[in-house]
């Protein structure tokens, strides 16, 4: 497979009193070519905590061409969650879940279980996909990896190319500049 157009999609600021459906946030997919430079931007509204964000990134999605999508993880705008494999299935397209941080994965089953009716579906993906993360060594850091629809080899030729200033890929480091920035002026906007 050749991959020469990528498409990131990253989740914007929100205060902490947006959580439970109480506020909104944006999220950004970016499609860059040739590793780092943008050749379209989109756009989407989402309800903190509701349940949304799989649908919306999947329809911007559908206005992209790109070859392969970056995921921030799996967990977005509070806590949806992103079914990488339902969105391979859905879109056709690979798709690689960068996790640049650990998780703590305890922790979030129990903060699940006391917010989300829906908690176990929400969690059984966060769980079954960190869990079969492989660690992968960048010049800065480690991070972990999940893809679907790649081989891995390819996935590694995707972080050595877009991994330029960080362990964190441009392109989701563009798609999480443009979600903060818009997400703020929406924030600052209302108060």
């Amino acid at each position: 497979m050749s991959i020469r157009i990528l498409e990131a999609y990253d989740d914007g600021y929100f205060p902490y009193y947006f959580k439970a459906r109480r506020g909104l946030t944006y999220i950004a997919g970016v499609e860059v070519e040739d590793a780092y430079i943008p050749r379209r931007v989109a756009i989407g509204v989402v309800r903190v905590d509701g349940g949304d964000t799989h649908k919306v990134i999947r329809e911007m999605s559908s206005s992209m061409e790109g070859d392969v999508i970056l995921l921030d993880g799996v967990i977005y705008a509070g806590f949806d969650v992103v079914d990488p494999h339902d969105l391979h299935n859905s879109t056709g397209k690979g798709v690689v879940v960068i996790q640049l941080f650990p998780l703590h994965l305890e922790r979030i089953k129990r903060a699940l279980q006391e917010h989300f009716d829906d908690w176990s579906e929400r969690f059984s993906i966060i769980s079954s996909v960190y869990s079969k993360m492989i660690r992968v060594e960048t010049p800065w850091r480690l991070i972990e990896v999940y893809s679907v629809g790649l081989e891995f080899r390819e996935v590694l030729g995707v972080l050595r190319e877009t991994c330029i200033y960080s362990p964190n890929p441009e392109p989701l480091r563009i798609a999480d500049k443009i979600a903060s920035a818009i997400s703020r002026l929406y924030v600052y906007r209302l108060y």
